[in-house]
């Protein structure tokens, strides 16, 4: 059995996930520039709060 390999299949998703690469960097350089925070990273919202036990 033989096994053809599509180059041309596997060199479109990669230039389709170099081009989302490079979309992505834009994306951050853009937010960073405007001093936005980014999405993806926690946010301090509210207090952490740990209950004591009573005695």
């Amino acid at each position: 059995m033989t096994k053809i390999v599509d180059f041309e299949t596997r060199r479109q998703q990669q230039l389709f996930k170099q081009k989302e690469a490079k979309v992505d960097a834009l994306k951050k350089a853009f937010r960073q520039a405007r001093g936005e925070p980014e999405p993806n990273s926690p946010q301090g919202k509210g207090k952490k709060r740990r209950n004591s036990k009573k005695k």
